[in-house]
C-alpha cells in the first residue's frame, strides 16, 4: 500500500475509534476525491480566472454558463485551471474578425 495511503488510513483508524471498515471507508473516498479534484495549487477561482483574463467576474460566470469556458465544479464553487484559460485565449484570438488597415476599406454610397 502507499505510504501516504497508510498514513491516511491510520489517521482515520484514530478517528473512528478502531473501526476498520469506516477507516477504509473514509480512506477510499479522499483517495478518490483528491484524483477527480484539480490540484488546488493551480486551479483558479473565478476572480482570480478574471483578473488573467483581464475582465470583470461576471464575465467569467457568463463564459462558464454558455460552455465557453472549461471549468470544474466543486461544490457550488467553480475552479478554472491556467490551461484552460490558455485554450479560451487562443480560440477567441482565431475567432476576431481580422482588422481593416488604413485606406483598404471602400464605402458604397
Amino acid at each position: 500500500m502507499n505510504t501516504a495511503v497508510n498514513s491516511l488510513f491510520t489517521e482515520y483508524l484514530d478517528h473512528t475509534g478502531g473501526d476498520k471498515a469506516a477507516a477504509a471507508s473514509l480512506t477510499l473516498a479522499a483517495v478518490l476525491m483528491e484524483e477527480r479534484a484539480p490540484q488546488s495549487d493551480t486551479a483558479l477561482t473565478v476572480p482570480e480566472a478574471a483578473k488573467r483574463l483581464k475582465v470583470a467576474p461576471n464575465t467569467v460566470y457568463l463564459l462558464v454558463e454558455r460552455g465557453e469556458l472549461q471549468h470544474h465544479r466543486i461544490g457550488r464553487t467553480i475552479r478554472i485551471l491556467p490551461a484552460d484559460i490558455d485554450a479560451y485565449q487562443q480560440q477567441a484570438t482565431k475567432a476576431t474578425r481580422p482588422r481593416f488597415q488604413r485606406g483598404t476599406y471602400q464605402f458604397n454610397l
